[in-house]
């Protein structure tokens, strides 16, 4: 348990520094590149003042510089902390400042986003996407008592709490591990799309650090949009495994219509919702392969089960749980459910992370005597696949990135003239899907849908706030008093 990221991935740059390393804007760059590049960042960093326990902020898109930063951090005993650039910036400064990060490194393409974040009292410096990163000359954080997190992922609650999740070396390095185990298909001469954000924790950890860990090239896009240009690159790198989510899956595929089928793509794996059959069949015509569902948090690492190939895959499950993790499905008074029953989530297994970061209150109501209270309402058979009878959050997929309906539910909530509020998720256009708010507004008020989009675009990033808003007299909802969303989808 000892072992870490950055001893994985530099065993493999030394072994075979002029091997393909990573794929950017039409070039291959090799390891021994990469890994010297992470060397210029390490230095920086030194000189700036990290040391051990300590955080930095990548609130960068999908680039090498995201990658050498982070090979950096945890060469320097520290955690990564990736943000999403779009987020807003008094959310950005305040979960900055939540984690106490010595500093951060920011994305060039944002007008004004260092200066803003340096004007909050917190050091920021930009670099150009394929540079290694500045000297930055950090500001005063409370180190961790260890040097075990490799990262904290920035995660929403059922409750719409932001919350940080530290994930360990070991945590990834298990989960990695139970994947290609899964997996045996997979190997070092396949080459793996790096297109989820990487702010989000399947795209970082599949997309950009088991690709690193396990010797595999990686091909990385900043954006999946336009998407022309990364169907482009994943034929010219030859990309021969694709995770995607639904969003980026409808966006590669949806709007193209003269796309030559692809010859070397062996596996396109998803998660975060499901595929329409339109997309589906759309992108077994394209790829060559049927699309492999899967499911996870981010409280286990990214993935949580998958589908190991087309002939193994059940109607409606989303995948068989990975070997790393233990499960159980419980009742409402704790007791252990048979096989088939529908029932809490509870997980244990070492790719499970063990609390969340400086909020012991929450860490003590989801984490048990060993075991994670996931709070999904699933259902699990005798082989191990596991279906999602009800997640407990509802994710929306905007362009790529994850828009939590609780987050922007409470935020709407906050307007003196809203009584209740739903979001979901609707098709929209070239970014799969936008948010739409139902709304139940106060006796006497006279909101226009017009005043609660303004109000949701002052209080959230864009891509967050609603596009749509419909004012309903009063939400569906069942005999227990939860809303009914799937009403309100075809509303």
């Amino acid at each position: 348990m000892n072992q870490r990221l950055e001893e994985l991935v530099t065993q493999n740059f030394v072994k075979a520094p002029t091997e393909p390393c990573l794929w950017w804007r039409g070039a291959w760059w090799s390891r021994g590149t990469i890994e010297e590049m992470a060397e210029e960042c390490e230095a920086n960093l030194a000189e700036g003042g990290f040391s051990p326990g300590r955080r930095l902020a990548l609130v960068l898109p999908n680039s090498p510089l995201m990658l050498a930063s982070s090979i950096a951090v945890w060469k320097l005993g520290g955690t990564v902390v990736p943000v999403s650039p779009q987020l807003k910036h008094p959310p950005l400064v305040e979960y900055l400042r939540s984690v106490d990060v010595f500093g951060a490194i920011v994305s060039p393409e944002i007008e004004g986003l260092a200066e803003h974040v340096r004007a909050s009292g917190i050091p920021a410096v930009s670099a150009a996407l394929g540079d290694a990163a500045p000297l930055i000359a950090g500001r005063e954080s409370l180190p961790d008592g260890d040097t075990d997190n490799a990262v904290l992922f920035h995660t929403a609650g059922a409750g719409g709490d932001v919350k940080a999740v530290p994930i360990t070396h070991w945590n990834i390095i298990t989960l990695l591990s139970s994947i290609l185990e899964t997996i045996p298909s997979t190997d070092e001469d396949d080459v793996i799309l790096n297109a989820i954000p990487n702010y989000h924790s399947l795209g970082f950890v599949i997309g950009g650090i088991m690709p690193l860990a396990s010797g595999m090239p990686q091909v990385v896009v900043s954006s999946f949009v336009p998407p022309k240009n990364t169907l482009a690159a994943i034929r010219a790198a030859g990309v021969t495994i694709i995770p995607a989510v639904p969003t980026l899956l409808s966006i590669l595929l949806g709007g193209e219509r003269d796309i030559t089928p692809m010859q070397k793509v062996k596996l396109v794996f998803y998660g975060g919702g499901e595929l329409t059959p339109g997309i589906a069949a759309r992108a077994k015509e394209i790829f060559g392969v049927e699309p492999l569902e899967g499911y996870g948090l981010t409280e286990a690492s990214s993935v949580l089960a998958v589908t190991p190939d087309a002939g193994s895959a059940k109607p409606g499950s989303s995948g068989k749980i990975l070997p790393c993790f233990d499960a159980e499905v419980r009742g409402d008074d704790g007791q252990v459910l048979p096989f088939g029953s529908d029932g809490r989530l509870w997980l244990r297994g070492d790719a499970v992370a063990g609390g969340y970061y400086r909020t012991p209150d929450l860490t003590a109501e989801r984490f048990k005597d060993g075991w994670f209270d996931a709070q999904d309402i699933v259902r699990i058979d005798e082989d191990g696949f596991i279906t999602i009878v009800s997640p407990a959050v509802d994710v929306i997929m905007v362009g790529g990135a994850p828009v939590y309906s609780a987050e922007v539910e409470a935020v709407l909530r906050g307007h003196p003239d809203i009584s209740e509020v739903a979001v979901v998720g609707v098709p929209g256009g070239i970014k799969g899907e936008t948010v739409k708010a139902y709304v139940v507004q106060k006796e006497g008020s006279a909101l226009r849908p017009y005043d609660i989009v303004k109000y949701g675009r002052s209080k959230l990033p864009n891509y967050k706030a609603p596009r749509s808003v419909k004012l309903l007299d009063a939400l569906p909802k069942d005999s227990f008093g939860k809303v009914l969303k799937k009403e309100l989808r075809g509303a």
